[in-house]
């Protein structure tokens, strides 16, 4: 144990518990100490003390072409390919056959992950999707334990909540779908529209659901369009507020560039 996992844990024990570093203080004391999911996008983990925490729920706004599915996809790839957990990726748009075909362009074969049982996509039809919640969402829950999933990736919650015909039942799936990837204790990603985008009739308060918010900007500079990303929100993390460029690397996916700066005007424009 290292010398400030001690510290801690005696500090947190209370009179008449056993010393530092015993069993039962050990045991009440270690959920101090938050563990993290690396995101797999190279430059990101740096803005937010190394990666998501470990069974939270983070949302990814941006507008259409932004990068957020392909951010998505390759928190899903990396985390089978570099830390052996097994992901899901439940679409409400895109098919199967689109979402393979688009990812082999940054040379993930996704395919072969599902034949080694790393990952199962799935594809919910419109009239399909109300019942996920009502189902206790059934089939991801009967994946999760096939393959002992670790990571989601749903695309999109804008999607999802469109489906819905008034406020009222959008608000409800949304807090009913957040309760139950709550219980699912996996690293859950979720893609939506901007704020500004976003119909505010029933789309919001969802960003005050989620553990992390994550921005992405594609703003125009110039008659040039560039690309660019922050860690808006992060909770229990010491989250950097800078807003840092990201390229798509041909082959390899979004690389993140946390110690270079962006156009100045845009800093004082705003962003989403």
């Amino acid at each position: 144990m290292s010398p400030v996992k001690k510290m801690v844990l005696a500090q947190a024990a209370p009179a008449g518990s056993k010393a530092a570093g015993g069993e039962s203080t050990d045991d009440k004391a270690v959920d101090l100490f938050i563990q993290r999911t690396p995101s797999g996008i190279p430059g990101m983990d740096e803005l937010c003390e190394g990666g998501f925490e470990r069974g939270s729920s983070v949302l990814v706004m941006g507008d259409a072409g932004s990068g957020k599915t392909t951010l998505m996809t390759q928190f899903i790839v990396s985390g089978v390919r570099e830390h052996d957990e097994p992901g899901l990726i439940i679409s409400f748009e895109e098919s199967r056959e689109s979402i393979l075909r688009h990812s082999f362009a940054f040379g993930w074969d996704m395919a072969r992950l599902e034949k080694d049982n790393k990952l199962v996509i799935i594809n919910y039809k419109p009239h399909e999707v109300k019942h996920l919640a009502e189902e206790g969402g059934g089939l991801i829950w009967d994946a999760i334990n096939e393959i002992g999933a670790k990571r989601i990736a749903f695309d999109s919650l804008t999607s999802y909540i469109a489906l819905f015909d008034s406020p009222y039942k959008s608000r409800s799936a949304q807090l009913n779908l957040f309760e139950l990837v709550h219980k699912w204790d996996c690293t859950t990603l979720f893609s939506a529209e901007s704020m500004k985008s976003s119909n505010p009739k029933t789309y919001a308060g969802v960003e005050y659901l989620a553990d992390a918010v994550i921005l992405m900007h594609h703003p125009r500079q110039r008659n040039v369009r560039f690309r660019a990303l922050e860690v808006f929100k992060m909770r229990g993390t010491n989250h950097s507020q800078k807003i840092c460029p990201f390229e798509f690397v041909s082959g390899q996916g979004i690389f993140v560039y946390p110690g270079e700066d962006i156009f100045e005007e845009f800093h004082t424009k705003g962003g989403l």
